[in-house]
């Protein structure tokens, strides 16, 4: 009866996971239409790039447009910007200018006064300039975005003058100064201001630096900038500038710490966005997940129909990596160009020029080494069907609560077996168990949001688990078995082991791509969280029932039996090597973990690294070094040891590949990366794994030969 149960389980969690391989279909077919990827220049960047070189400008433009650049931002001019581009132009905060001897020398007397009487105050900023067409230009940019209240201006003998008017928001402060006295006790603190919003809000375009871009045959994508004091008019001055330089508007970067009309005044923008169907960018954080936050961004994403795309950003510390790993030239950043674009769903790469080595500011000029950096590029990219160009925002995907209710249904059901696996329940009673799945298949119906990242977490860990236990009772088999097992023996049940682990793992990895198909984790606006914690709970699983499976010798299987069998294994007397063996096993646990994700200061050597672009050249996708390295060769190393009686080594060896079936998963909880590459990568994994498994079984053979020699040796 219970065999029975335990077929219709099985057919129900088959017919759960069809529903999950349609709906990860779907998101390959989505996936199949988001094949192009853009290189927007820096303008700024490029200006400083160019001024450093023998060529100019329009050179470097025209040439970054023969490698595939697509198209340049440009920044909304700002106060500071024209002071720092040499505009005869003099920009002060009030309460920092005021602290200098003398400087009403600088000003007309009539401002001084003004300063004296408090008309003009302390979180203003003062501009001063003697050309008027520069004067014009300010106050025309000034009048076209913000109201009249903002500003001041006079014109007093031969300078003219404008006031921002500022508030306490507006100032930005460094670090805080700490006074003391002579016996070391706090006298004051005082903060140090750094800077003024003010001098960054945005005052009008270039027309110059506009129609240069254009003359190169680049598209020009604006960047304005939100104030958000005054606001009301922004969205409608970004629209007449698009209109004005006749700019096709596809992409829309944020060029300050807010969507244009934050607060209140987003729905300008929303329609323009929707009109032209303009992709949102979303820039990557440095650190590789989720993207830099800006007020108002995700809710512009959402109302937008998630018409955005991801964008990578060229981190400063990236640029840096000129002829690094050894290489000759910029092929570091050319690789990690390559992953943002194939691994992380990127498709727009922000680019800014490289250095010309590490912790320097000397831009590397060769333009050769930048030809070959793009042609390389493309050329990869080409193998996974992706082309440089002129990108498009991402398609709106979502699954429906209904199809999840069924997802849903099917890992509990699997979480119920799994929990009757694990404790090697015999008791038919404990089919009942089964029934909770029917009010968990109702969960998605009223809490979507918990259930999306619940029963995605518990796919990851039950799945796993069911792995284990799917080669832990087939290595059992040999275990018990009395007959020698040959080599080929060894190999192909091994094979077998270790392949049916990995569908086990996949069908885990479908249900979680499948309860998480949705845009906004394709876009990484949120993320399947819980990742680490999810590779540590199959190691306890893998305990338990190591423990009941392996080393329970009572004939009741009962819980009471396993807690005495527990207590015995406690109370062992344990060998030292048993000690160096734990103390390895805990310490490659800890680099294990640490190394998931980009957080952890447990970075990959430099020789792992080269390995690993190495097989990136030569591979459609690099697979994972814990899984074909370790946890599957470890399948073929516990099946020779448990041909050979070892208790011991056979549960070294399964805990060791416990790493791999949770390894899987996690493969296809990073939600960004396409589905094929994902299956790529473990595909080639089980591959290489079994190459080395087999590798690892002919060491053993030999280094087991030596020690039986050596035992007869020394009797």
């Amino acid at each position: 009866m219970k065999l029975k149960i335990d077929k219709i389980v099985l057919v129900l969690i088959s017919l759960s996971l069809l529903v999950g391989i349609y709906t990860v279909y779907q998101r390959v077919e989505i996936e199949k239409q988001y094949k192009t990827a853009e290189i927007i220049l820096d303008y700024s960047e490029m200006k400083k790039f160019a001024d450093s070189s023998e060529e100019d400008l329009d050179w470097w433009l025209r040439e970054f447009k023969k490698y595939g650049a697509e198209s340049v931002a440009v920044p909304e001019e700002t106060v500071k910007l024209l002071i720092e581009s040499g505009k005869p132009l003099r920009a002060e905060i009030v309460s920092e200018m005021i602290k200098n001897y003398n400087w009403q020398n600088d000003y007309n007397e009539q401002i001084s006064v003004m300063v004296d009487e408090g008309v003009i105050k302390n979180n203003d900023v003062l501009i001063t300039t003697r050309d008027e067409s520069l004067f014009d230009y300010l106050n025309s940019g000034l009048t076209e975005r913000y109201d009249n209240e903002f500003f001041d201006t006079y014109h007093m003998n031969d300078d003219y003058y404008i006031v921002l008017k500022g508030t306490n928001d507006d100032i930005y402060y460094s670090d805080i100064q700490k006074v003391w006295d002579l016996e070391g006790k706090g006298v004051y603190e005082s903060k140090i201001v750094a800077d003024s919003r003010l001098l960054n809000i945005g005052i009008g375009y270039d027309e110059e630096k506009i129609n240069l871009i254009k003359d190169s045959g680049l598209d020009v994508i604006l960047r304005p900038i939100n104030f958000p004091t005054y606001n009301e008019k922004l969205t409608d001055v970004y629209i007449s500038a698009n209109e004005k330089y006749d700019l096709k508007p596809r992409i829309y970067l944020l060029g300050s710490k807010e969507v244009l009309g934050y607060p209140e005044n987003e729905q300008s923008l929303l329609d323009y966005v929707k009109e032209n169907n303009i992709a949102i960018a979303l820039i990557e954080n440095s650190t590789q997940r989720e993207h830099l936050d800006g007020k108002g961004l995700n809710k512009l994403v959402e109302k937008s129909g998630y018409s955005a795309m991801r964008v990578f950003t060229m981190w400063d510390y990236i640029r840096e990596r000129n002829k690094y790993y050894n290489y000759e030239g910029a092929e570091e950043i050319e690789n990690t160009m390559f992953r943002a674009i194939t691994e992380r769903n990127i498709r727009a790469i922000y680019f800014k020029p490289f250095f010309e080595e590490q912790k320097s500011a000397k831009y590397l000029t060769d333009a050769e080494e930048y030809e070959r950096t793009f042609s390389s590029l493309e050329s990869r990219l080409s193998e996974h069907n992706i082309k440089l160009g002129k990108a498009e925002s991402m398609k709106e995907f979502h699954v429906g609560s209904k199809r999840l209710s069924v997802l849903a249904f099917g890992i509990t059901l699997a979480a119920v077996l799994l929990f009757i696996k694990m404790f090697n329940i015999k008791d038919s009673r404990a089919s009942y168990l089964y029934l909770f799945a029917v009010p968990a298949a109702f969960i998605p119906l009223v809490a979507r949001g918990i259930a999306e990242k619940g029963f995605a977490f518990a796919a990851a860990v039950i799945f796993s688990g069911l792995g284990i236990y799917f080669y832990i009772i087939q290595i059992k088999k040999i275990y018990v078995d009395t007959k020698k097992y040959s080599f080929i023996n060894i190999i192909s049940y091994s094979t077998l082991i270790l392949t049916g682990a990995v569908i086990i793992s996949l069908a885990g990895a479908i249900f979680l791509d499948a309860m998480l198909a949705d845009v906004k984790y394709f876009l990484e606006m949120d993320i399947f969280r819980g990742v680490k914690f999810a590779q540590i709970l199959p190691f306890g699983i893998f305990l338990v029932m190591f423990i009941i499976y392996f080393m329970n010798k009572e004939e009741d299987e009962s819980v009471k039996s396993v807690v005495k069998t527990t207590a015995r294994f406690l109370n062992k007397e344990v060998k030292i090597y048993y000690g160096i063996i734990v103390g390895i096993i805990g310490a490659a646990a800890y680099i294990y973990i640490s190394r998931t994700g980009h957080e952890t200061n447990v970075q990959p050597s430099s020789i792992e690294m080269i390995s690993r672009n190495f097989m990136e050249y030569v591979l459609l996708a690099r697979p994972r070094t814990k899984e074909f390295l370790i946890a599957f060769p470890a399948i073929f190393a516990a099946v020779y040891a448990a041909g050979k009686k070892s208790e011991f080594f056979t549960g070294i060896f399964m805990l060791a590949a416990a790493m791999g079936t949770s390894s899987i998963v996690n493969t296809f909880s990073h939600l960004r990366t396409p589905i094929y590459l994902s299956l790529a990568r473990t595909v080639i994994a089980l591959g290489f794994g079994i190459v080395v498994g087999v590798i690892a079984v002919i060491i053993m053979d030999v280094l087991h030969k030596i020690y039986l020699r050596l035992q007869e040796r020394f009797k």
